[in-house]
């Protein structure tokens, strides 16, 4: 048996096939970008833009926050022998690796999948390669790749043609084909194993949404305050030219553009609570201004913007304080939080299936041999109240079944407590049914009592 484990050994690849493209230091310093839109137009690559604007916007980031906050709630990884016994030993040496991996950033397996999920909902889809050392005894650590440095080529092996991938490292291209590098895609076309990028769509909506709220910030510094019309009478004005300048026209446009840059000004320099003092060739009118009779829905632009944002991030409503302004409420939320969760799902199926490869791996270097089970915890999306409302009418259900004489009090315990049998007997109770708007009882038979109420050895239930 020692021999074909050492066979075996010999047949997975070690080292790393993979490299980063990053230079030798990193500094603890980030560039704040000061015109978003004009940076967002200059980056030509989808997934270069989707993640430049989940680092800048506030809807972007909140919906990255959302996706990978809830796509990991906790997990657990159990090894199973060929029997079905789950094996206690492999499991405690694997949560002492699980603690060690993405040593880049001291934050675990957890961590890690983190990672993986955010390449999956920004970059399209999910890839590692685990680094396996020289002696094949131990894997040294398992790294997240970019899925758009990785380039693929049909090729043929075996008499068929298959997609392999490379990676290109400077002016060399080197293929993972032999490398320990494990690839799950989110959404793939057919015969096209890169994947869809699920967030392409709110490039668009972005882009379109920093435009409007540029234009909005110049609207309402011109129309959302309010305005002085100042009004100059002109005749009056101009019998002010001094008499010297009456055959002068160059000199009778320099004196009145004088003097209505000192009025300007003047205005200008104004504070807040200073008095308005003039000669009566001059009326200020506080009371309407040029732009009185003029408005804008901002609630209506913003409603329709937020409505393509909203789709092209794959969000709801009740998720980015949108709740009430695109026809959803509080009575919907657990819902829609109950279909947002079922698409994080499907991404997790995907997580699981990389990480069971990567178990599978490790299995093979540790000298064992089992099957992994990898599960995710559950996003809890019911609150307790919803939880208790479902309970109740659980037990509802099976007390009036008993009521009816359809099951025995045996068989309620053990659907709704998980008791083995009912203790004791339930005293005597009146109950009354409410059926169809009838004021009336159901006896024992079936039959309706009109203004009965039938003393019965059951509980209280009433639907």
């Amino acid at each position: 048996m020692a021999f074909w484990h050492r066979f075996f050994k010999r047949q997975i690849p070690t080292g790393r096939a993979t490299s980063v493209d990053r230079l030798g230091t990193l500094s603890p310093y980030r560039s704040r970008t000061t015109d978003i839109l004009k940076e967002l137009r200059r980056i030509p690559e989808e997934a270069e833009a989707i993640d430049f604007l989940r680092k800048k916007t506030p809807d972007v980031s909140m919906a990255g926050w959302n996706f990978i906050r809830l796509a990991n709630q906790g997990h657990t990884m159990e090894f199973y022998d060929k029997r079905g016994n789950r094996m206690k030993r492999a499991e405690t040496k694997w949560r002492e690796f699980a603690e060690r991996v993405n040593a880049i950033s001291n934050s675990g397996m957890d961590g890690l999948i983190d990672q993986i999920h955010a390449s999956a909902f920004f970059r399209g889809a999910m890839g590692v390669e685990v680094e396996v050392d020289k002696t094949r005894t131990d894997i040294v650590d398992v790294y997240p790749i970019i899925p758009q440095t990785i380039e693929w080529e049909l090729e043929q092996r075996d008499g068929r043609k298959v997609w392999i991938p490379y990676q290109q490292q400077g002016m060399k291209k080197v293929s993972l084909e032999n490398a320990n590098f494990f690839w799950v895609p989110v959404d793939p076309d057919i015969d096209d194993p890169r994947g869809n990028l699920a967030m392409t769509p709110v490039l668009w909506a972005i882009d379109f949404q920093l435009q409007i709220l540029q234009d909005l910030q110049a609207v309402l510094h011109h129309q959302g305050w309010p305005r002085n019309d100042i009004e100059i009478d002109r005749e009056a004005f101009m019998k002010r030219i001094p008499p010297e300048f009456n055959n002068n026209p160059m000199k009778q446009r320099e004196w009145f553009q004088e003097e209505w840059r000192k009025l300007v000004d003047s205005f200008k320099n104004l504070k807040p609570d200073s008095d308005y003092i003039h000669f009566d060739d001059m009326k200020v009118n506080m009371q309407q201004g040029a732009n009185a009779g003029r408005s804008l829905d901002v609630r209506a632009i913003d409603e329709l913007v937020s409505v393509q944002v909203l789709n092209g991030l794959k969000q709801m409503g009740i998720l980015t304080n949108r709740v009430g302004g695109l026809g959803q409420t509080e009575s919907w939320g657990s819902i829609t939080f109950k279909i947002f969760c079922d698409g994080i799902a499907s991404i997790q199926r995907g997580s699981k299936r990389l990480m069971e490869e990567i178990a599978r791996l490790w299995l093979r270097v540790n000298g064992m041999q089992g099957t992994p089970v990898f599960t995710h915890n559950v996003v809890d999306w019911e609150n307790e109240e919803q939880r208790y409302k479902v309970k109740l009418m659980k037990q509802e259900f099976y007390a009036i079944a008993q009521l009816m004489k359809w099951i025995d009090g045996d068989v309620c315990a053990q659907e709704v407590m998980g008791a083995e049998k009912a203790v004791g007997e339930p005293e005597d109770i009146r109950v009354s049914f409410s059926m169809g708007g009838n004021d009336g009882v159901y006896d024992g038979e079936g039959e309706l009592q009109q203004g009965k109420v039938l003393p019965m050895r059951r509980r209280d239930v009433r639907t």
